[in-house]
């Protein structure tokens, strides 16, 4: 299967299901690109996959569909090199194929959520304030016990962050996994708060001035993702004006 370099010709494949391949849009871009490759099924003019290797674990992610997905994801795998693992991110139909080709640690069932700007409700304007590549100490200290799987220092300094203190501490975040200006996409990730704080609103207060940053960017496509069963953050997220776009699944997977 031919793997495919012109972006012009990557982008006309993403942009038939911009919500779904909104992370795979801003690869596009810098600094990102710089870690992306693009497969596509020979014969489908629609369907292409993603092998993302920024992180210590190389990311798989398919869009489209094809009957071909098997080859594909041998190949992709073939240019993965000595990682152990892999973390593919697929929607049920190709989710079979995942299984006949690696060792799942897990099967997470993933809500990809979307917001329209003229949905938004925005909460707590004033409380949090804008975090970045000098606050990366406190948030290491807020992160100690549950570090996020993909959270990069350099995501401070390419995408949008905003945090709460109490007494000098870092007790509530939110941020971006990409921001892609030309593609005008951004995907909300790393939201968290120290679990003694929970319940007080302080995740929708910093996912909020995320949201309302990048809505001033004039950022068209605002998506994020959620476990299926983390009810009280779909709430959150629903509460500022999120939908739910489709279910799909995050596979950590041994080779």
């Amino acid at each position: 299967m031919p793997r495919l370099t012109d972006p012009k010709a990557i982008r006309a494949r993403l942009e038939e299901d911009r919500p779904w391949t909104a992370f795979a849009l801003a690869d596009l871009e810098p600094p990102y690109s710089d870690h992306a490759t693009w497969f596509v099924p020979s014969g489908t003019p629609h369907a292409i996959g993603l092998l993302y290797q920024a992180f210590g674990t190389p990311v798989v992610l398919c869009a489209g569909q094809s009957d071909d997905w098997p080859v594909v994801l041998r190949e992709m795998d073939a240019a993965i090199g000595d990682a152990r693992e892999v973390y593919a991110v697929v929607r049920a139909p190709v989710l079979p194929v995942v299984r006949s080709l690696y060792d799942a640690i897990e099967e997470r069932a993933m809500i990809r959520m979307l917001l329209e700007e003229s949905h938004f409700h925005p909460a707590f304007p004033e409380a949090p304030a804008r975090v970045g590549p000098a606050d990366l100490g406190a948030i290491k200290l807020l992160f100690d016990d549950e570090p996020p799987p993909f959270f990069l220092p350099s995501m401070l300094e390419d995408g949008i962050y905003y945090g709460i203190q109490e007494d000098d501490r870092l007790v509530a975040l939110a941020g971006t996994h990409v921001v892609a200006r030309e593609v005008s996409v951004a995907a909300l990730g790393n939201i968290y708060t120290r679990p003694d704080r929970r319940g007080r609103g302080l995740a929708t207060a910093v996912t909020s001035a995320v949201v309302r940053h990048l809505l001033q960017m004039g950022i068209a496509t605002v998506v994020l993702n959620v476990r299926e069963d983390n009810h009280p953050a779909v709430r959150v997220y629903e509460r500022l004006g999120f939908r739910r776009y489709c279910t799909y699944f995050e596979v950590p997977a041994r080779r």
